[in-house]
């Protein structure tokens, strides 16, 4: 098997792994545990399988963007280890919900922000299907935003607490929701971005650039 085709496969892998981790997510407000711990579990090799990819990435962009490239092999790497570390803290009861939002949606919007980067270097490149490119921009684009909401765990912890069906202590602004509905689309949709650039890397199609990755 060629370095390709392992990049491909294990970002394969780890898109159907995230998108059953998300499946257990929505299963979590329908029926409650064990799902949202089947989540939080599932994100750890969800991490793991996607470290092949986050290298692949910056292998096919730096030649044409070093430095940006490099930022965005930290992002990857920082933020799926921190939705892994924070979901294993949660898991062996070291951390509560509200706690594991710090490292879970600061290490979402580094990875939204690592796949809008690698996606905007493909459309400047080339390196990447345009369509694919821009599915990945603007699937990115609530994570990248929630940065900015790591400063604010409460609120998200409050929303979600209101959709699973709990009392909520005070008034949230709509616009809070609507943040949280986009995210979850996006929480849904980057599973599916993975397989599909999977696909691609055991095609052997990512651009001209894919050629130092290859056997």
């Amino acid at each position: 098997m060629s370095d390709s085709q392992f990049v491909g496969w294990t970002a394969i892998l780890g898109g159907i792994v995230g998108i059953i981790g998300f499946v257990a997510f929505l299963l979590l407000f329908v029926v409650g545990e064990p799902f949202g711990t089947i989540n939080d579990i599932l994100s750890i090799p969800v991490a793991i399988l996607m470290g092949p990819l986050i290298v692949a990435l910056y292998r096919l962009n730096a030649p044409n963007h070093a430095w940006l490239s490099l930022f965005g092999l930290l992002a990857g790497i920082i933020g799926f280890f921190a939705t892994a570390v924070g979901s294993a803290l949660l898991v062996m009861g070291r951390i509560d919900f509200e706690q594991s939002l710090l490292p879970g949606i600061g290490g979402f919007g580094l990875i939204g922000l690592w796949v809008s980067m690698n996606s905007a270097m493909g459309v400047a490149n080339h390196t990447l299907p345009r369509g694919l490119a821009w599915a990945g921009i603007l699937l990115a684009i609530t994570p990248t935003l929630a940065l900015v909401a790591v400063a604010r765990p409460g609120n998200i912890a409050t929303v979600l607490g209101g959709m699973a069906g709990q009392a909520t202590a005070s008034p949230i602004s709509p616009l809070v929701y609507v943040f949280v509905v986009m995210g979850f689309i996006s929480y849904a949709g980057l599973p599916f971005w993975f397989v599909a650039l999977g696909r691609l890397f055991v095609a052997g199609q990512p651009g001209s650039s894919l050629a130092p990755i290859s056997a």
